[in-house]
């Protein structure tokens, strides 16, 4: 039984979350979705569990696309652990895990004693037999994290989906829980199991294979010896970690980890100058500094939210005075800035006549042999308030070698490539 996700994107009306993901989890195999928060692991889960659907690609089942399939069809093969679920109704731990068996059941069918031996099976490796009485609503957060996985091991499906099933555990019940997944997928029934972790030393202690994501994309997968290295866990968590080796068992482990050290003033840094406002340079600006780029903005209103977000990152900027054109001085102030940078980065920020010389700019750097990058759509109809000026500038720029990617991440994977045996 193998699950295959490819190229899914799904998200929110407003937000996209995924990004071009494809994925497959293969029978007797333990598979540790890692990554920062926010990063799309808890949307991915719901999204090949089936409870949230895709805006595009496919899901199979069993080679079968899981859109095709019963409701009933999936959940029994499939079992799933949100990464929370609040309690509501006052029903005792039993009737709760009891109800993972309800997939095995149609037409009104009761209950049988193989239903309720399995049951008291999931209980017992989940060490939750002794609650079995208890209402729910009367559990600490552990402790109900442990009876919604007894609920999906009495499901006794083939693949299990888990959101972060360690959570609000102690260290003991970690690790078993760790060491039970485990066994599952050694178990003559070898199950699949996809979990969402936090831990990165669980991870790489337990997990046949690691997925590590970024953005709502994949930025690496493999055996943990591959991904859990220096080089990618600084890119996906900013954050710059010591790797070293368990001596006892020969997987990696973190030693130590402290947020990631910008080299932005050092003399080889690379230096982007970006084009921005309305707030839609502060995610690249803060993307960008913590890849330890050398940032420079302008020309900025100075009333523009990305003028107070520049100003927290200490990034020059040069500013033009509300509601009034570009002055000769701040242009040619941006000018040096920009003529001094290796690259000039073009957010999907509205033009107007008041910040359309900053394309002009552009265009002059292009022509001196400055790369120039354009994040987001190329199509900038929708905001461009120039009769047509800006979108113009716009073509020039393709024309002349302007590279355009949908976000900074793109880019920065682009241009500084992981050297994924880096420590």
């Amino acid at each position: 039984m193998n699950l295959a996700a490819t190229n899914l994107e799904a998200g929110y009306p407003s937000h996209p979350v995924l990004s071009n993901i494809t994925i497959k989890l293969e029978p007797g195999e333990l598979v540790g979705l890692i990554g920062p928060n926010g990063c799309g692991k808890s949307t991915l889960l719901k999204v090949i569990s089936g409870v949230m659907p895709s805006s595009d690609g496919v899901v199979h089942l069993e080679n079968r696309e899981m859109s095709a399939c019963p409701k009933h069809e999936i959940a029994l093969k499939i079992g799933f652990v949100p990464q929370s679920e609040t309690a509501v109704f006052d029903f005792t731990v039993r009737d709760i895990v009891l109800m993972g068996r309800h997939p095995h059941h149609r037409n009104g069918k009761s209950n049988t004693a193989e239903d309720f031996a399995a049951v008291n099976r999931a209980l017992a490796e989940t060490d939750a037999i002794h609650l079995a009485d208890r209402p729910i609503t009367q559990l600490s957060g552990g402790e109900h994290r442990r009876v919604l996985l007894a609920r999906a091991l009495a499901q006794q499906t083939p693949l299990l989906l888990l959101d972060e099933p360690t959570a609000h555990l102690d260290i003991t019940h970690q690790v078993e829980l760790m060491q039970l997944l485990l066994r599952l997928t050694r178990s003559e029934r070898k199950v699949g199991v996809l979990a969402a972790l936090h831990d990165l030393n669980q991870a790489a202690e337990f997990c046949d294979r690691l997925i590590l994501m970024r953005s709502g994309s994949i930025l690496a997968e493999g055996a943990p010896s591959t991904v859990i290295n220096a080089a990618s866990l600084r890119r996906a968590y900013e954050a710059d970690m010591r790797v070293g080796i368990n001596s006892s068992t020969g997987r990696p482990m973190i030693l130590t980890i402290q947020p990631a050290r910008a080299e932005r003033n050092s003399p080889d840094a690379h230096r982007v100058h970006l084009i921005c406002g309305g707030g839609s340079g502060a995610y690249t600006m803060g993307a960008l500094v913590r890849q330890g780029v050398h940032v420079t903005t302008g020309v900025l209103n100075r009333l523009d939210t990305d003028c107070d977000t520049a100003k927290a990152l200490e990034i020059q900027q040069v500013l033009a005075e509300p509601f009034s054109s570009i002055g000769r001085e701040a242009l040619a102030e941006a000018r040096r800035l920009i003529f001094a940078a290796d690259t000039t980065i073009i957010t999907d920020v509205p033009f107007g006549n008041g910040n359309v010389p900053n394309l002009e700019l552009a265009i002059e750097a292009q022509e001196i042999g400055k790369n120039v990058i354009l994040l987001g759509s190329v199509d900038i109809t929708s905001r461009d308030f120039t009769d047509g000026t800006a979108t113009e500038m716009i073509s020039r720029l393709l024309v002349g070698g302007a590279v355009e990617y949908p976000k900074i991440e793109d880019w920065i994977d682009n241009h500084f490539p992981l050297d994924i045996f880096a420590k």
